[in-house]
């Protein structure tokens, strides 16, 4: 969430996100998951309960998001929509044909789905004005490149070198006399997919090295091993207050 390398900086609507290629964060225990999922299962037994059309529960109507205490596990928020950038790590890992999942929505006998094994890491580029970078590290933004077109064309071409396993999902954006523009908020998500974090970690960090044009700019730590480490050396020190 926080805008600049190191966890510093400003909360965001989110500079990237990742997940390992199984169910959980590398930082949880498998008991901490299953304590996560039943807890969803809980305050969606409870919702279904007060509600006579279970048509209101199509969809996605459920999307939580945890904190992990020294109290415990805490609901942070809880959505009717899947959160950006979080499902962009997710969809494009679905084994179901998304159509028929859809569909299997609006008949409302959706029960799971499948996803491949598979580590995904999202990073995005954004405009100097975000999160206050600027302002924050005025020497680091090229001024002569601030609302220039923005050039996706490197970046897509990866695909020739990474198959699937590359993604580029353009935002904020808008086109202009035949050129794309950033706008004022996250402007593309570059997804890398891997066998392991750290390797769809560098796929997704190629990608938005490729991108050139607006000043855009990015983290350069999500799911970096220091970054992870940093998150299981707090959950242990969490879990010792328990």
């Amino acid at each position: 969430k926080r805008a600049f390398d190191g966890d510093k900086g400003p909360n965001t609507g989110g500079m990237g996100a990742y997940k390992d290629a199984d169910d959980k964060l590398p930082f949880l225990t498998a008991a901490e998951r299953e304590c996560e999922l039943e807890l969803a299962e809980k305050i969606f037994e409870r919702w279904a309960a007060k509600i006579n059309d279970n048509t209101a529960l199509r969809g996605v109507p459920l999307y939580l998001a945890f904190m992990h205490t020294g109290k415990g596990i805490k609901v942070l928020e809880n959505n009717s929509r899947p959160g950006d950038p979080e499902i962009i790590n997710i969809l494009p890992l679905l084994k179901d044909d998304f159509v028929e999942v859809c569909f299997r929505i609006l008949e409302g006998n959706l029960k799971r789905v499948e996803l491949e094994k598979a580590a995904a890491v999202l990073t995005y580029k954004v405009p100097p004005t975000y999160g206050g970078y600027a302002d924050a590290f005025p020497e680091r933004v090229d001024k002569t490149k601030v609302d220039t077109p923005v050039d996706l064309s490197r970046a897509y071409a990866l695909a020739e070198k990474y198959g699937d396993r590359i993604r580029v999902y353009p935002g904020s954006m808008e086109v202009r006399d035949g050129e794309t523009y950033a706008l004022k908020s996250r402007a593309v998500g570059v997804l890398g997919i891997g066998a392991s974090i750290e390797e769809a970690r560098q796929i997704s960090l190629e990608g938005t090295r490729a991108i050139s044009g607006g000043a855009l700019w990015n983290r350069t730590d999500i799911a970096a091993r220091q970054h992870i480490a940093q998150s299981i050396s707090h959950m242990e020190q969490l879990r010792r207050n328990l």
